[in-house]
Parts: structure tokens; C-alpha cells; sequence
């Protein structure tokens, strides 16, 4: 069985998935894993896990999308695969808009890694956005929803739910080890922000509670910078900011953590959720998008309204080491139960018979 792996800037969240999702499928000797990228902007190095790797020209404009879906389909006619994998929304549109007009041989299977009108924008571009989509399922077999949040909303936005199928993303239960030594305050309690710094992810929101509070037994750590540049705001007596950090090194900031604040102002998933959960660290989450499915509150960390303040403010006043440390091994077993590669994988097979 080809399977033809088709995305557009492949990095990040993306490239995480398909290396994780590429790495587990060569087990199956039935499985052919061919990846089809854009050459911008794209992690490279696939080789060692798929049996081959295209690359297109392509900087995203609209200009290049005709340029982008001639290339790609030259290289579907070259690959003649049984089912065409597609990540992310520009990726969906550059393979399923022709196949709106004309007949296909493989079966399409489209992810959109976190549906688009599911954002926090105008009810108009939700509209629009929701409608493109709807239009492009059409010539669609399978569509993936990557939590039941994402899910539901799109079949209250009209999508055909027997297309429909929720599976979670998982990631490896192995610890990528590090000479790192973290001299953090262990007298403190120490909350750990993995993100960008941007309005999604919502680290000002936090903050606003956060440093009004002037808690001397809490420190906050945050990875990440802002998408435009990689300037950071400065370091304060109860937050320090250190920028982006080496993959090889992420799991010894998870371990040195008390705990991890998953603030966001929407999410599809929350991939930084389940890294933390398989660390053993409990999360402190908002209560948006599908960071409620992962985490229970006082199970495996903390669920807050962002829209009212005063449930984090009990949760940063009361929070104690021991009580994290209880919390932290409820997370790791869950992690177990629900979100490891291996369950993920084998989810995936599995469709990949239907």
C-alpha cells in the first residue's frame, strides 16, 4: 500500500507528527511512506524514515498556488499512490481543488492539524474559512480530527460526520536525554510556558493575573518567541524568558518543572500538554478548545476560564509541591493510556484499511 504524505511548510507541530507518525509505520511491511513538501521553509532530513521525499518551489502567495498544485500533482501521476495523506489547509487545497473537476485513482484522507474557523477571528472569515473547507471535502474519503472538540465543531458547521473520525496525536514514551543543568530555586514553585508569544497561545493573559499577584514562592519560566521576531521581553524578579532551546534538551526543562500553564486562547490539540504529561508534570490549562478533553481538573493538573480571573488566582495562591507531585503521576498514566506513538500509529493503520 503507497501511502503519499503531501504538507506545505512542514515544521513545528507538523513535522513533529509526521516524524513521529513516518518513524512508527515502518514496522508494517505493507506500508510504502513517500512525503511530498514544499522546499521553503520545510524541516529536511526525512530520508532514514520514508521511502522516498519531493520537494516543490513554492512561498506562499497566491500567485504560486497553480505553480504548487501542477507540481504536486506531477508527482501524484509519478507516485500513482493508494491513498493521498494531506496536512494542513494549504496542502488540502492544492490537492483536493482539481479533484473537484475530475475523476481520482487513490483515496483522500485530509488533516487539517486544527480547522482554520475554529480561530479566534471574525464570525465572517469563520464562515468563509468553513466554507472553503466544506467545498474541498467534497472529493474527501476520511477526514482526521485530532481531538472531539475539533470534531464537533465541524459537524455543527455543517461537515458530513460520517467522513468524520477523531484521533488523537501521540508522541514517543522516550526522553531525549541532556547534560543540561537547570540551577532552578527547587525552594519554589516552578511553572514551565512552552510556546510561541502570540496572541494564540496566550501567555498575556497569564501574565495580566500573574504579576499583579507578586508571588515570592512561584517562579515562571518561559520557551519561546514571538513569530515576528526573536526579541524577548526582559526578565522580571518572577519570570524568566529563554527563548527558543534545543529539542535535545526540552525534556530536562519539563523535569525541572513543577508544572506547565497551557494558557491558550484556542487549541486544537495541545501537543506541550502531552509532553508534559509524559515528563510526569501536571498542567495548568484554560478551559478553551480541546485542552479540557486532556486535562481533568485535580486528576492530572488544573482547568481554568480564561474569562474569569479568579479561578487561576485560587489555583496560583493554593498549589503546593506535594500536591503537583500527586498530580504529575495521575498525567503520566493517562499519557500512557491515551496518547502514546504507539496507540497513535496504530489508529492510523488502521484507517489506512478502511
Amino acid at each position: 500500500m503507497k501511502i503519499l504524505h503531501v504538507g506545505e511548510y512542514v515544521n513545528g507541530g507538523v513535522a513533529t507528527y509526521l516524524r513521529t507518525l513516518l518513524n512508527g509505520l515502518q514496522k508494517y511491511s505493507n506500508i510504502e511512506s513517500y512525503l511530498l513538501i514544499s522546499e521553503y521553509k520545510s524541516q529536511k532530513n526525512w530520508e532514514n524514515i520514508t521511502k522516498k521525499v519531493f520537494y516543490y518551489k513554492y512561498k506562499r502567495s497566491i500567485s504560486n498556488i497553480f505553480s504548487a498544485i501542477k507540481q504536486i500533482h506531477e508527482v501524484i501521476e509519478k507516485v500513482n499512490p493508494d491513498i493521498i495523506h494531506v496536512h494542513s489547509t494549504w496542502a488540502g487545497l492544492f490537492v483536493r481543488l482539481s479533484y473537484l473537476f475530475r475523476k481520482r485513482k487513490a483515496k483522500i484522507i485530509y488533516q487539517s492539524h486544527g480547522w482554520a474557523f475554529l480561530m479566534d477571528t471574525s464570525k465572517y472569515k469563520k464562515n468563509i474559512y468553513a466554507l472553503v473547507e466544506r467545498i474541498l471535502s467534497i472529493p474527501t474519503d476520511k477526514i482526521i480530527n485530532i481531538s472531539n472538540y475539533e470534531q464537533n465543531q465541524a459537524i455543527k458547521y455543517g461537515f458530513n460526520k460520517n467522513k468524520m473520525i477523531m484521533i488523537y496525536n501521540g508522541v514517543e514514551d522516550k526522553v531525549n536525554k541532556s547534560n543540561l543543568k537547570l540551577n532552578w530555586d527547587r525552594n519554589k514553585i516552578n511553572l514551565l510556558f512552552v510556546g510561541r508569544l502570540d496572541r494564540q497561545k496566550g501567555l498575556d493573559l497569564f501574565l495580566d493575573v500573574y504579576n499583579k499577584m507578586e508571588l515570592d514562592n512561584v517562579h515562571l519560566y518561559v520557551i519561546g518567541t514571538s513569530v515576528l521576531d526573536n526579541s524577548l521581553p526582559k526578565n522580571t524578579e518572577t519570570v524568566t524568558y529563554l527563548g527558543w532551546v534545543d529539542n535535545k534538551d526540552i525534556d530536562a526543562y519539563y523535569q525541572a518543572c513543577d508544572a506547565v500553564i497551557m494558557p491558550s486562547r484556542w487549541e486544537g490539540f495541545g501537543l506541550v500538554a502531552i509532553e508534559a504529561m509524559r515528563n510526569s508534570k501536571p498542567v495548568i490549562a484554560s478551559n478553551m478548545g480541546a485542552l479540557p478533553e486532556l486535562i481533568k481538573n485535580n486528576i492530572n493538573g488544573y482547568i481554568f476560564d480564561i474569562k474569569n480571573d479568579k479561578v487561576l488566582k485560587e489555583i496560583l495562591l493554593n498549589i503546593n509541591k506535594n500536591e503537583l507531585q500527586v498530580l504529575g503521576k495521575q498525567a503520566r498514566l493517562i499519557y500512557l493510556k491515551n496518547f502514546t506513538d504507539l496507540i497513535f500509529i496504530k489508529n492510523i493503520y488502521k484507517l489506512y484499511s478502511f
